[in-house]
């Protein structure tokens, strides 16, 4: 259904979309057993959908909020997405599905709190009985068979379905009936179960945990051994469980799109309006847009829906233009407004992309002001710009307000670029350039200065280039001038961006058909 048409009454169709792309490499050492029709808007406007890389996954909600309850105006999607008891896992699948990197994490209590304390001290006595059991003349091995039963659970815990051989070798081998037997006549040798299992663990662990297996083999105290055994056991499971994750990414990618959309979906039956925030953003696009290529179109030029504005490359008023200048806006988002429903899954992540962008932009700016300043004298330099990036990034590192910093930038700058010359045996700066250097590197730190405004204008127009081409694309040197400097930053960023989008697209497409349908052609 073409944008241009009129839309339908009702809820938008629930159309196709799939999320390609193949998930990474990753193995564990388990040898012993061992054309979609899409909508213009469902993707880049090529068909293109995606596989990326987090970031600030939404937290769970901490209380229980009735279903039935009416919302606060304007609460936030979590908050929604929690009344409707929606959140938990629509979040879980879009971390797996968008970031190519999810895995998951060990976690433990944060430090110096009661539940911390308590853990530990219970496993202090866990193994303190362990160690005076064993002591004992004779020594009592009740709390050793018990142990060895934890080990066997977890190890069977770790396997896989196809494990048949290694599962009845484990059975076998750690009899529970026999060992009990063998405590009990006095005979049971500990060290010789943990060798096994070691055995067994080094088949199954993944390369990483190589290491840690050889280290195992050196341990020759029983306590500290079995300590260390359900550490590493702890570290397996992990892998495997990410290492499933990793396998099973490509399935869940081609099914994540039906599934967000289906769960957005009954988030909205719970409200009377789920997408407000989503159509203010998008008629607030649209508005923008019109009024940017009225001003660059000229006057014998008339810019609609149906005959495109072709004034200035990448600046045409349609309907994806629409949704990808609105997507650019997203970047300059205000922190006091709240983010469009269909968005705010994918808010830290953008909130970090533009925090990248304003750093690109701010590099950018003071390199440009530099060259400019000192001219030929370190023009071809190879390093210099890496070295001075390097520089500046420590020093606005955890910064918000970059015009508190941008005294020791211009210093670091001036630094640098003397210590440039000195290597090329040429005259530093005087103090009189220097100063003046300085002051323009302050004052280009300021958003509204005209060399940083104009790379800023040229960063969004790359970024809105990169969003409308399919993912394939390659922007290898059509990089505007002035921001080579920072051309893997922005290129990097970029390619992270429209990879997101691309799935927000296929998921929300359908929405963003009709309310943009009913913007170009209201009823």
């Amino acid at each position: 259904m073409p944008l241009e048409d009129k839309p339908k009454e009702g809820p938008p169709s629930q159309q196709d979309g799939a999320v390609g792309g193949a998930a990474d490499d990753g193995s564990t050492k388990m040898d012993d057993d061992t054309n979609i029709n899409t909508h213009e808007l469902d993707s880049s406007g090529e068909g293109e959908v995606f596989k990326r890389q987090r970031i600030n996954s939404p937290k769970r909600p901490t209380h229980n909020v009735s279903p039935g309850a009416s919302p606060r105006k304007h609460a936030t999607f979590e908050e929604l997405l929690a009344q409707a008891g929606i959140v938990t896992n629509m979040a879980l699948a879009h971390e797996i599905v968008v970031d190519g990197n999810f895995k998951l994490q060990q976690s433990d209590f944060p430090e110096n709190s009661i539940e911390k304390q308590v853990k530990e001290v219970m496993h202090k006595a866990f193994w303190d009985s362990l160690k005076a059991h064993l002591e004992e003349d004779p020594p009592r091995y009740d709390t050793a068979v018990s142990l060895l039963g934890e080990v066997k659970e977890f190890m069977f815990s770790i396997l896989l379905p196809h494990h048949e051989r290694l599962r009845a070798q484990i059975d076998e081998a750690i009899d529970l009936p026999l060992i009990q037997q063998q405590a009990e006549q006095e005979i049971l040798d500990v060290m010789h179960y943990a060798n096994f299992i070691i055995g067994i663990m080094s088949k199954l662990c993944a390369p990483v945990r190589d290491e840690d297996i050889t280290k195992l083999k050196e341990i020759t105290d029983v306590i500290q051994l079995f300590k260390e055994i359900f550490r590493v056991l702890e570290l397996m499971k992990l892998d495997m469980l990410n290492f499933t994750l990793q396998s099973l990414r490509p399935h869940l990618q081609h099914q994540s799109v039906e599934y967000e959309r289906g769960k957005f979906a009954e988030f909205l039956k719970t409200q009377q309006d789920g997408l407000e925030l989503t159509r203010k953003w998008l008629e607030e696009s649209a508005e923008d847009l019109k009024t940017k290529v009225q001003q660059s179109t000229p006057p014998s030029t008339t810019a609609t829906a149906s005959a495109p504005s072709t004034a200035r490359p990448g600046l045409v008023y349609g309907p994806a233009a629409i949704l990808n200048h609105g997507y650019v806006g997203l970047l300059k988002w205000k922190e006091t407004e709240l983010f469009p429903e269909t968005m705010t899954m994918d808010k830290g992540r953008i909130i970090d992309l533009s925090v990248q962008l304003e750093r690109a932009v701010l590099l950018a700016s003071v390199l440009l002001v530099t060259y400019t300043n000192v001219g030929a004298a370190i023009a071809g330099i190879q390093g210099f710009p890496s070295r001075l990036k390097h520089h500046m990034i420590v020093l606005l590192e955890g910064v918000k307000d970059y015009s508190t910093v941008m005294p020791n930038i211009a210093e670091e700058v001036c630094k640098e670029v003397n210590k440039c010359l000195q290597e090329r045996q040429a005259p530093v700066l005087t103090p009189e350039i220097q100063e003046a250097l300085k002051a323009q590197v302050i004052a280009v730190g300021d958003k509204q200065h005209s060399v940083h405004q104009l790379l800023d204008s040229r960063a969004e127009s790359f970024i809105r280039m990169i969003i409308s081409q399919p993912l394939t694309f390659d922007p290898t040197g059509k990089l505007p001038m002035g921001l080579t400097t920072v051309e893997r930053q922005l290129i990097e960023l970029s390619k992270q961006y429209a990879r997101l989008l691309s799935h927000n697209r296929a998921v929300f497409g359908p929405y963003y058909s009709e309310i943009i349908g009913k913007i170009i052609q209201p009823a």
